[in-house]
């Protein structure tokens, strides 16, 4: 047995996430997750937390900046994957944004 193949198999229950996201996914991050101290900081170095930037009650850009692209790519594919799985929580919860934001 290979050393990451239990990190592939706790990954791969995640709904979304496949074979090849969930090795994607390790090639990237790797399984020592100690050095992010949160899980918005590993969403902050992967490039997917949008920017806040208000003035005077003013919303400005919010873009999202340069990260990881393949780990970038690879999540946001997974999300997109969980949100067209039928009868669940992300189902629903992406139908309800979708439908408000277009």
């Amino acid at each position: 047995m290979l050393p990451f193949d239990e990190d592939l198999e706790l990954l791969d229950t995640i709904l979304g996430v496949g074979q090849r996201t969930a090795e994607q996914i390790l090639a990237e991050i790797g399984t020592d997750m100690n050095q992010f101290p949160s899980a918005a900081h590993m969403c902050s170095w992967a490039g997917l937390s949008p920017g806040n930037n208000e003035s005077a009650g003013k919303r400005k850009s919010g873009r999202t900046r340069k990260g990881n692209k393949k780990l970038r790519s690879a999540l946001v594919e997974a999300a997109r994957a969980a949100g067209r799985t039928k009868n669940t929580y992300l189902s629903s919860q992406y139908h309800r944004l979708s439908a408000r934001r277009g």
